[in-house]
């Protein structure tokens, strides 16, 4: 007697939905390991190319004094964009849209989503780099101090948020530093890098995190997702 070999309907549609199951509940951790890595490489490229250049300009023998530069000219972040090619002059208290960010209309978010950023850190000049990547500069003239903020993946990509994916480094004492090391200006990573705190600046101190720890941009993916 002859047989026929093969799955009954019954059988195929227990394993589409074991098959299911198993996808529901792996694909959302390999998404959001994938975006992680993705905002980690892309944050790790962007210090890099800011370190090279403050490190060119040393070598050059240009100041990276900020007192050199507030509230006189040239800016410093003119000096700084003579440094990198291909890029867009965004200018200083730009009205400009993408890849630039208008002063006026900012919407970047602290990292608690509570507050606006405030748009006085994007007027001392913006420099958007080929690949979207955002640099906005702060050299305020009655202060002695350089912040150079990166929008990691661009102004146009969400979600806008300080400490996600816009992160502030600080030059101090002849050494680019990321914000929320133990000497810079904002260090209180439980009120500065904090999601459940809610002030002004919540996110600014979120790039040493993001440096040192390995798993920050997953957990920070994880809590936004």
């Amino acid at each position: 007697m002859k047989r026929n070999f093969g799955f009954t309907l019954a059988e195929v549609l227990i394993t589409l939905g074991v098959i299911g199951v198993v996808a529901a509940l792996t694909i959302p951790g390999l998404m959001t390991a994938y975006k992680a890595h993705q905002l980690r490489a892309q944050f790790l490229k962007s210090y890099s190319i800011v370190q090279q250049v403050f490190k060119q300009m040393e070598a050059d023998d240009v100041s990276t004094d900020p007192s050199t530069y507030a509230k006189k000219s040239p800016s410093f972040y003119s000096v700084f964009k003579n440094y990198l090619s291909g890029t867009i002059d965004c200018g200083t208290w730009t009205t400009k849209g993408f890849p630039c960010a208008n002063v006026n209309k900012i919407t970047y978010k602290t990292l608690d989503k509570n507050n606006t950023v405030n748009r006085y850190y994007f007027d001392d000049g913006q420099i958007a780099l080929p690949d979207g990547t955002l640099l906005v500069f702060e050299n305020p003239a009655a202060e002695d101090y350089i912040w150079v903020l990166v929008d990691i993946n661009g102004y146009k990509n969400p979600p806008n948020i300080w400490g996600y994916d816009l992160f502030t480094f600080e030059f101090l004492d002849g050494e680019l530093r990321t914000m929320g090391d133990k000497e810079t200006t904002y260090n209180d990573a439980d009120l500065y890098c904090n999601p459940q705190k809610s002030n002004a600046l919540n996110g600014i101190a979120c790039a040493h995190k993001a440096k040192t720890e390995n798993d920050y941009f997953k957990s920070i993916v994880h809590e936004f997702k």
